[in-house]
């Protein structure tokens, strides 16, 4: 692999992170990047067709990821990939008459009143456009880098990009058949979209698959799971609606990952650890609330019920959040300014790493 050292290391500790296991130490993915040559690599255009061309042009994509790639130190048991990214939640997209446009990223308007009237189109612009971005991205690596998966994710928060949250929540309550419907259909649209992604990049992958802004690596059919919205609606709503979701998906999956966005999502944290197949829960500190590190009770039942854990962390939080929890099954995300600070958080990690 390119630009990346001592990978097959950092393959036996992620190998190892799904089964609440060991190697030498638990996981901690620590990146390093030049800012001053990465300033102008990250700035969007500003003409509507200058984005299209961002998001989608797989040559220019490309060249500037391995821009990013050549100025950025892949400490610990990070790793160099592509996104195949249109938007989370992108196969809202997938549907007819989804209306989106591009910006800083692909943002969706409202533009489905029924969820009786949902129709996938195989044809439309964003599914071809994620196909053929995989496919471009994985005729460049060469093994040099490996595909993520497409943040094509969270099948409630997909149909609420489609028909706004505020009358999604109220369909949830008046025509909650409708809303299983269409939940379904977006669920094989999900189920179609990573299948055949994961066909074109296994084999760059390793026989895995990634999820590039959580740094994970699994050895087979990975992908992550969400459900934003559900920091909206009750845990009786989040059981009829989101549940089935999650469960089906989590034996769809080999490796399957709950990104678990903003405290108000603990209500339904007994559902999550419910789910006999999911092997990991990432935990987000969202802006405005308290840090991870007032959440330890959370935290250690997530690890007692036998998932993995991975946190997105400070520096400064590294020793407290080791001290606290197990190491087994413990991945921590961070980033740093420079090479010797990436390097010190490896040499702490090992250093705090215990059973």
């Amino acid at each position: 692999m390119l630009y990346k050292e001592n990978w097959e290391a950092s393959k036996k500790r992620l190998t190892a992170f799904w089964n609440q296991e060991l190697v030498d130490r638990c996981c901690v993915s620590v990146k390093a990047f030049d800012h001053k040559a990465l300033s102008t690599v990250r700035l969007v255009p500003g003409t509507d067709e200058e984005r299209i061309q961002y998001w989608t042009d797989p040559n220019l994509v490309i060249k500037r990821n391995r821009e990013r790639m050549e100025h950025t130190y892949y400490g610990g048991d990070s790793f160099p990939a592509i996104f195949v990214d249109l938007g989370a939640g992108g196969h809202a997209g997938f549907f007819k008459g989804a209306k989106y446009y591009f910006g800083d990223s692909v943002w969706f308007h409202p533009s489905l009143e029924d969820p009786n009237d949902l129709t996938f189109d195989e044809n439309s612009f964003l599914y071809q456009k994620t196909l053929e971005l995989a496919k471009a991205y994985a005729e460049d690596s060469k093994g040099d880098y490996f595909i993520s998966m497409p943040d094509s994710t969270g099948n409630a928060d997909a149909l609420a990009h489609l028909m706004g949250s505020e009358n999604l929540m109220m369909a949830m309550l008046e025509d909650p058949e409708g809303v299983s419907d269409a939940l379904q259909k977006i669920e094989a649209a999900y189920e179609k979209v990573m299948k055949n992604v994961y066909s074109i990049v296994k084999d760059t992958n390793e026989g895995g698959c990634v999820v590039d802004w959580l740094s994970t690596w699994a050895p087979g059919f990975h992908a992550q799971m969400q459900c934003d919205m559900s920091v909206m609606i009750s845990n009786p709503l989040f059981k009829e609606f989101v549940l089935p979701e999650l469960q089906t998906q989590c034996k769809f999956l080999d490796y399957p990952l709950y990104h678990f966005d903003g405290f108000e999502q603990t209500r339904h944290l007994d559902d999550l650890l419910s789910i006999k197949e999911l092997r990991a829960i990432q935990w987000t500190q969202v802006a405005g609330q308290p840090p991870c590190t007032e959440f330890f009770p959370y935290l250690k039942k997530i690890q007692a019920a036998g998932k993995s854990l991975i946190i997105l962390v400070e520096p400064e939080q590294i020793q407290p959040i080791m001290e606290n929890l197990s190491s087994k099954g413990l991945y921590l995300i961070t980033t740093t300014e420079t090479k010797e600070e990436a390097q010190a958080i490896e040499k702490q990690v090992a250093k705090l790493t215990h059973d």
